[in-house]
């Protein structure tokens, strides 16, 4: 079994992909790219942002989502918890802590007892032109790692990699790479 991450899905968000400079089929990449790297006895989390849009439509992104999928929930994730447990995730929650991480979508403020990094979505691609109304409040800080699929090919990445590795994903911050943002090795895994 392995635990994988992903967030800021916004399936079917067309407005998305102007802000973030997504691709018109970004919703089905994402399904893709989950489809092939999560099997179905493994963990997939999912920082928050599921969908926009109608409920029918979140209901049948996350019912396309392999594995046991956990849910954090985003600022537009506003259903509750028993909603999004009738859509497909086997737990919801606000935040967590897993494996010492604090797992947010916004970024933390500070840290519970126990943790040492802060794992979140909510900014996208800030380091390379998305700009939310309140990004100054959300400086780098040494404990926080941004999780963006604008950075990760559209794709889940491995929880233990993606600690272990943020600066191939963005998550400490503007890391200057070849061409996409994304190593062509990991584009190209399954």
């Amino acid at each position: 079994m392995k635990v994988w991450l992903i967030s800021d899905t916004h399936a079917n968000h067309d407005k998305i992909k102007t802000y973030c400079d997504r691709p018109d089929n970004f919703t089905e990449l994402i399904i893709r790219n989950c489809q092939q790297r999560v099997k179905p006895d493994d963990v997939l989390i999912h920082l928050g942002d599921v969908a926009i849009g109608p409920p029918e439509g979140a209901v049948k992104f996350v019912q396309a989502l392999p594995g046991i999928k956990w849910l954090v929930r985003g600022n537009h994730d506003g259903e509750s918890y028993g909603w999004w447990l009738k859509a497909g995730f086997q737990q919801v929650c606000d935040g967590m802590v897993f494996r010492h991480c604090w797992l947010t979508h916004r970024p933390a403020n500070s840290l519970p007892d126990g943790t040492t990094l802060n794992l979140h979505g909510h900014l996208h691609n800030v380091w390379h032109g998305f700009k939310p109304d309140n990004a100054g409040e959300y400086a780098p800080a040494p404990w926080r790692r941004l999780f963006a699929v604008e950075y990760t090919g559209y794709a889940p990445v491995e929880f233990d990699k993606f600690v272990s590795q943020p600066d191939r994903w963005q998550a400490r911050g503007k890391k200057e790479v070849k061409g996409n943002f994304i190593p062509e090795d990991y584009l190209t895994a399954s």
